[in-house]
This record gives structure tokens, sequence and C-alpha cells, in this order.
């Protein structure tokens, strides 16, 4: 015989044990669903950070760079290519002058001087690249004296040849073809010594060689200011790179376990 209630309906099913559960099933769930939501949540505020820092790392970085290619294209040029009749000319002019020049030459005053081969040989090499340095190589290899010859020489590399960097080659070559003529000088001239050092000192501070130059600026600061936090943002990226790598492998291991 089926109850009523007393408005008349008739009375509910008792709850069997099935449906008693049910609501901790369906908590569970939401728990569940709550609980990947955060992981979500987590996951792009990771991400956020990562790009962030990627952001920092080649902004601050590319500053570095900037600053550092203006410092490097005064003060740390790279050696350029001479032209290969320099070194022939450097054997040649590495040889003791022992008797007179025969070969006319002008020089930048339009005075005439003769010259040996070997220093005829490095004039025509230097006027492949620049009229005037050859003009004034063909004046201080005309010089017999060793002083004179060293300052001559020396004189030639500093002061003949322009600082703009579109003179590099012949500024190098010059370089290259002075200091094999003074090897074929006495070297127990002081004035011959000097001008050596004269020439390493102004080759070094030109370009970027193994040689200090005691004139060159330091870095400038911007670079250290902009450089080092960029470096240590990318090893932070490298990091996360590695932790989060580490984490999927742990999973991933974890799943073949079960």
């Amino acid at each position: 015989m089926s109850s009523r209630e007393p408005s008349g309906e008739p009375a509910p099913a008792p709850e069997t044990g099935e449906e008693r559960a049910a609501p901790p099933a369906r908590a569970g769930a939401g728990e569940r669903a709550g609980a990947g939501e955060r992981a979500g949540a987590g996951e792009r505020a990771g991400a956020r950070r990562v790009a962030a820092l990627l952001a920092l790392a080649l902004s601050l970085g590319a500053i570095a760079g900037v600053a550092y290619q203006r410092h490097a294209a005064v003060h740390l040029r790279a050696l350029p290519r001479v032209p290969s009749c320099v070194r022939g000319a450097r054997v040649a002019l590495r040889k003791p002058v022992a008797v007179s020049g025969t070969e006319p030459r002008q020089t930048a005053s339009g005075e005439t001087v003769y010259l040996t081969p070997g220093e005829d040989r490095a004039v025509a090499c230097a006027l492949q690249l620049d009229e005037a340095l050859a003009r004034h190589l063909a004046g201080a290899l005309a010089e017999q004296a060793p002083a004179q010859r060293a300052a001559r020489l020396s004189e030639l590399v500093r002061d003949r040849v322009p600082a703009d960097p579109a003179y590099d080659r012949a500024a190098s070559a010059a370089y290259m073809m002075a200091s094999a003529a003074l090897r074929g000088l006495p070297d127990d001239v002081p004035e011959v010594r000097a001008a050596a050092e004269e020439l390493d000192r102004h080759h070094a501070c030109r370009f970027d060689t193994r040689r200090p130059c005691p004139t060159r600026p330091p870095l400038p600061a911007l670079v250290w200011l902009t450089g080092v936090p960029a470096a240590l943002s990318l090893l932070g990226l490298l990091w996360i790179g590695l932790a989060a790598s580490a984490a999927r492998t742990r999973r991933w291991t974890a799943r073949r376990g079960r």
C-alpha cells in the first residue's frame, strides 16, 4: 500500500546507499576541477614570468651589445687584410742596406730619391693602397742614418695615416713595412729601439691585438650595467628550463612505473 504525504502527494522513495554516497563523489570531482584550475593558473603565471624574464634579457642584451659595438668600432677594430705584396716587401726591408739606391721615387715634398730594389718594391706596394703613403714611405726609406730613418718610419705610422677606419688597410700595411725596415737597422741605437716600441704601441691602440694599449679606455659602464643583468637573466631562464625538463622527466618516469 502506497503512502502519501498529508498534502496528498506520494511520499518520496527512501534513499538507497548509492544515492547517499553520490554527494561526496560530486564533491571529489569539484575538488579535482579546482585543483586543475589552480594548476592551469600557476602554469600561466609561470609562463608570464618566463616571458618577462626573456624580454628583460633581450632588451638589456641589445643595449649592452650596441654600447660594446660602438666602443669596439673605435678602439677594438679587427686587423684588416693587406695586399699580398706587403709580405714580400717585409722580407726585402729586413735586409740591412749596404749599397746606394738606383730606383728613382718621389717623396711627399716632390723631391726625387733613389732606393734599392727592395725599398722600391715596398713603395710600389704602398702605392696600391694610398699615393700619399707611398711618397712618405719613399722619403723615410731614403734616410741613411739609423736614428733619422727610425724617426721617419715612426712618423709614417703615427702621423701620415689618418685615424679613419677607411684607412685601416693602409695603416696595417704601413706598420708591417715600417717595423720590418726597423729590423734592418742596428738594434743598439736607442732611437731605433724607441721607434720600434712606439710602432708596436700605436698599432696595438688602433687594432685589437695581443699587445696591451696604455691609452685605450676601458669598456663603457653601460656595457657592464646592462650586460651583467642580461647574463643573469639568461642564466635564470636556463635554470627554469632545466627544472621544467627535470619535472617532465619525473612525471614520465612515474607514469611508466604504474
